[in-house]
């Protein structure tokens, strides 16, 4: 308890943290402290060892066995428009890739390449807070980034291309120190870097190779500044990429 308690993991990620044995969603609860958190004030992470309305991406459920893995939602303040959101996005995603040595499947899966193609380790999933009025159009006040890490999980049910670091090889794993790695990690992206998706690219595990997004097959050229990918010269700029060949 002591290693994954509050006071542990605040001095781990330099944040005040607040953690649930049990709770809906850590997004939704660090959405709710991202409204309450006046501006220059620490910014919260959220930990839950359960949810039990976890979500992915586009509504998904994410179901993760209690206790095993590491789920966080951590909120940001960064200074950029809504057009920038999705590259910054991209760049966070990198640099816990980064840390965990694992690759990326466009946008936000973190996955360990495969002969045959690949398995998750994990997903992430960013929701904008606004503010908007008559005179101004909606612009981010917060980025709440939601991860879901699979930790010492070994059965998925109805999941064939899940993993963990357990199933990796990686047995011991203090959950405390990797979420402190994984929050440093992303508070320390210079979002408005030149080079902010080298990164990202060079951790990529599509690029070269045939995909398909809804209805479009083609090769995965590259990521554009905006993170759209670009498959045979055709930008995309959201959906769920399916790798085809090697």
């Amino acid at each position: 308890r002591g290693a994954w308690g509050p006071h542990t993991l605040a001095w781990r990620t330099a944040r005040p943290v607040h953690h649930h044995q049990s709770c809906p969603s850590t997004n939704r609860i660090a959405r709710e402290l991202a409204r309450v958190t006046p501006h220059g004030a620490p910014l919260p992470v959220v930990v839950a060892d359960h949810q039990s309305a976890g979500r992915g991406r586009r509504g998904r459920v994410w179901s993760a066995s209690p206790g095993q893995n590491l789920l966080f939602s951590v909120v940001l303040r960064p200074a950029l428009t809504p057009a920038d959101m999705p590259r910054a996005i991209l760049a966070w995603a990198a640099a816990m890739a980064d840390v965990l040595d694992v690759s990326l499947k466009w946008p936000n899966d973190l996955v360990v390449s495969r002969g045959d193609g690949y398995r998750k380790l994990g997903g992430i999933l960013a929701e904008l807070e606004t503010a908007s009025s008559d005179e101004v159009p909606a612009i981010p006040t917060s980025v709440v980034l939601g991860v879901g890490i699979n930790v010492s999980q070994t059965a998925f049910e109805d999941l064939p291309l899940a993993t963990s670091l357990a199933l990796l090889g990686r047995t011991v794993i203090d959950r405390a120190e990797l979420l402190g790695a994984l929050v440093q990690a992303i508070d320390a992206v210079d979002v408005q870097a030149d080079d902010l998706l080298d990164l990202w690219r060079r951790r990529a595990c599509m690029l070269g190779r045939t995909v398909r997004v809804g209805d479009l097959v083609g090769v995965a050229e590259g990521i554009r500044d905006d993170g759209a990918l670009m498959v045979s010269g055709r930008p995309v700029l959201a959906g769920d990429v399916e790798l085809i060949s090697r």
